[in-house]
């Protein structure tokens, strides 16, 4: 390929659009795993005033069944956020404030709660959504 000289910028910037140099790349997927290794590892930001709508009610939710002490099954469905057909959610400490997304109740830091199980390098588009575990009892167990 000819050399580009230096007052053909327009067409050394596309260049670079089409065919990023290797350091580039490099550097873009060095950020994209250091975000989904955070995603991995629970790192989420808390629910504050500024994040409520992350864990807003979804439209339709529901407890499927109890499918161990520890877990539950549980369909919901959000127009932003998709739709999942029995989804494992886990029993944990709740990690911040937050509200139930089955009730509606308030949810304190450090109080029992299930959440989606997430998996390796899939996190499910509710992670911050909570159910305090109170409010399932030992239906289905």
């Amino acid at each position: 390929m000819a050399e580009l000289s230096e007052d053909n910028r327009v067409l050394r910037t596309l260049l670079n659009v089409l065919s990023p140099p290797a350091e580039q790349l490099d550097a873009c997927s060095e950020m994209h795993l250091a975000t989904l290794e955070n995603r991995r590892n629970g790192v989420c930001p808390p629910v504050t005033d500024d994040h409520r709508h992350l864990a807003k009610r979804p439209s339709n939710i529901m407890v499927v069944d109890r499918l161990s002490p520890c877990t539950i099954s549980v369909s919901w469905s959000d127009p932003c956020a998709g739709r999942s057909i029995e989804q494992i959610w886990r029993s944990g400490r709740a990690p911040f404030a937050a509200i139930c997304v089955l009730t509606g109740c308030t949810i304190n830091r450090g109080d029992r709660v299930f959440r989606p199980q997430t998996r390796e390098m899939r996190v499910p588009p509710n992670c911050y959504q909570m159910i305090l575990a109170e409010t399932i009892g030992n239906q289905g167990a």
